[in-house]
């Protein structure tokens, strides 16, 4: 299954069918539960390149703990060394993890700005795997029935590489390379399901209207590999370097530009900016117009 939210696709999974989940994030998380629900109880192999399986949430809400942006650091070592300091400290006073995370994830934007481009592509490369695992949690009734079905043997967290699939005798047989392994190993299954969500990265490939408008040199690529490149105004930024006055993104795809920007929250607030930067623009262009007029 390509489409995760297909239901009619997921009710066709028999009980006893032996299902992979490619991806271990929220969808994945969702996609085990229903099928759980649904009756299933055979074997379920969830993979992705590190393994994480996403947080629960806090049993009890509390305010957020740690102030990351008061002195911004501009490195990426010492920014991860702060937040496991506060952790810690979080610890000492009977606190866990899940304030100081909320904290990051509110000063996020800050954070990431401060960051020069080097130390933010190393926070990429190595802590955004963690940092997801963290910042998107499941509720503590669907992290029972992952737990139970792994207590079960019904479960199981891999982290490994698709190197190849065939369909054979009506089944999927998947080749995979478990993680710093040189081996390959095979196994077989009834059902393939895909979560690992959109790819921003591959957003030329994946629609068409923003892949015409960058064969147009209107719109590049971010430096990050996060989505596309935007100016402090949320301006594209055009192949040239320089920003296209007419076009505004908004959302996750310019979030290597903005920083935290996949919740409702900052996606909310982030659209609010760019409604009015857009407002401004407008108002411009109409002045432009009455004075040649």
């Amino acid at each position: 299954m390509a489409n995760p939210y297909d239901l009619g696709g997921l009710q066709a999974i028999g009980r006893d069918d032996q299902v992979l989940v490619v991806g271990t994030g929220l969808t994945s998380a969702d996609i085990i539960a229903t099928l759980d629900r649904n009756g299933h109880r055979s074997r379920i192999v969830a993979l992705s390149r590190h393994g994480y399986r996403p947080r629960s949430h806090a049993v009890l809400p509390g305010d957020p703990i740690g102030d990351f942006i008061s002195l911004p650091s501009r490195s990426a070592t010492v920014m991860l060394r702060r937040i496991r300091a506060t952790i810690l400290d979080a610890k000492r006073r009977g606190e866990d993890w899940h304030p100081v995370l909320d904290a990051v994830r509110r000063q996020g934007q800050i954070i990431w700005q401060a960051l020069p481009l080097d130390e933010q592509r190393r926070l990429v490369r190595h802590l955004r795997t963690l940092w997801d695992v963290h910042r998107f949690r499941i509720a503590p009734q669907v992290a029972d029935v992952l737990d139970r079905r792994v207590a079960e043997g019904m479960l199981a967290y891999r982290a490994a590489s698709i190197v190849g699939a065939e369909q054979v005798d009506g089944r999927i047989r998947v080749t995979l390379r478990p993680r710093r392994q040189p081996t390959q190993t095979t196994e077989t299954f009834d059902r393939v399901v895909v979560t690992t969500g959109p790819a921003h990265a591959d957003i030329f490939r994946t629609n068409t209207a923003i892949a015409d408008l960058g064969r147009m040199g209107l719109v590049r690529l971010d430096p990050i590999g996060l989505g596309l490149a935007t100016d402090s105004q949320g301006r594209a930024v055009s192949t040239s370097g320089r920003p296209t006055d007419s076009i505004f993104v908004s959302g996750p795809l310019a979030r290597g530009s903005v920083g935290e920007l996949m919740g409702i929250p900052e996606v909310t607030a982030h659209a609010e900016r760019i409604a009015a930067e857009i407002h401004q623009w407008l108002g411009y262009q109409t002045a432009l117009r009455r004075k040649a007029s």
